[in-house]
């Protein structure tokens, strides 16, 4: 009898399987979503944090200078002197301010102007006033019958000029300045809440890593795109979905796990494991990233609210489902990778050691 339910115990049954997955997504779906809270308060946690900091180390200092005082009089005679010191800091810095730090607030604002006030209303602008006022003009202004063949030459002239000259070039740029705005808001809210990272490691790995991290994520993307070919659309939208919920997921959780020292595979391991966590923390930024027919409307969009889905990652705590299989979605992708790099460093060096994600 102790056996069958010793069983049954390790063995959970569908239901509870089921409830798990749900409960797991719920709570990742409600994570996701604490980015846009957290945001308004993990600077005043920080800088508080940090005048705690300063304030014990005046506190220390002034117990070394006057350790040949009396005992019950060093305590309180410290505190004073130093809250004394931090008081003529404070006004030194109002007089004569420093410069200012950068913040995980003001960062954000910044990504939203860039993208939203800059790049996207550029695009709306040309796309409902600029077209519309041009070909208005086109049709006044030239021979009836002769307008509308006149504007089908016009308009692709127009638009590839535009593209080319603006969206393209700024396009690249506001890629670069978003990834180092990302990076600055993940080390930010990081050191919030865990303090600093705890490895330190050197930039070749850095870069290492950065480039087989962007492989293995351009590879899954693809896959997704591919499955999404089936026959059955509906089948093949919902599984293009669940492979941008878990990419999205992993983007969001990847500055975090980098700054914990975890290797690529790692990661993919986690996220493979609470599939139904990350699947449902994805969801949001899956979502409405693809509402947009544009993909350069969908980039824009994406980095607008994607500092959120950072700060919410660095907040949040995984949430298991126990008896939850994993699922291997990132095994082709892998498999793909591997056979990538060694081709590549078979290649150019085939005495150097290739990197493996095989797990």
């Amino acid at each position: 009898m102790s056996v069958v339910s010793s069983s049954l115990s390790r063995n959970p049954s569908t239901s509870t399987i089921i409830k798990n997955g749900l409960l797991a997504f719920t709570k990742g779906f409600a994570d996701s979503l604490r980015g846009a809270v957290d945001l308004f308060f993990l600077d005043n946690r920080r800088i508080q944090q940090k005048e705690q900091k300063l304030h014990q180390r005046e506190i220390d200092r002034e117990l070394l200078i006057n350790r040949d005082s009396p005992a019950r009089d060093v305590v309180n005679i410290a505190k004073k002197r130093a809250a004394e010191r931090r008081e003529r800091e404070k006004q030194r810095n109002l007089t004569q301010p420093r410069k200012k730090e950068p913040n995980i607030l003001d960062r954000t604002v910044k990504c939203c102007l860039l993208n939203g006030a800059v790049f996207w209303s550029s695009i709306f602008v040309f796309e409902n006033v600029v077209l519309p006022t041009v070909q208005m003009a086109v049709l006044v202004f030239t021979q009836e019958g002769s307008g509308d063949s006149l504007w089908t030459f016009t308009e692709p002239v127009l638009s590839f000029a535009f593209s080319s000259l603006w969206v393209l070039p700024f396009f690249l740029l506001s890629k670069i300045v978003n990834a180092i705005w990302f990076q600055d808001i993940a080390d930010l809210a990081f050191r919030s809440t865990q303090g600093r990272p705890l490895v330190n490691l050197s930039i070749s790995i850095m870069i290492a890593d950065t480039v087989i991290s962007i492989v293995v994520e351009s590879i899954f993307l693809i896959q997704g795109k591919v499955i999404s070919l089936v026959p059955i659309q509906l089948l093949g939208s919902a599984l293009n979905l669940v492979h941008l919920c878990l990419l999205h997921a992993l983007y969001a959780f990847e500055y975090k796990w980098f700054s914990q020292g975890l290797e690529l595979h790692k990661r993919l391991d986690l996220i493979e494991t609470n599939w139904p966590y990350f699947l449902g923390f994805g969801l949001p930024l899956a979502v409405i990233t693809s509402l947009p027919k544009s993909p350069v409307v969908a980039g824009c969009v994406f980095s607008i609210i994607f500092p959120l889905f950072i700060v919410a990652g660095n907040q949040a705590s995984v949430y298991q489902s126990p008896g939850v299989p994993p699922l291997n979605i990132f095994a082709p992708t892998i498999q793909i990778s591997n056979a990538v790099f060694s081709n590549t460093f078979t290649r150019f060096n085939k005495n150097e050691k290739r990197p493996n994600l095989q797990r």
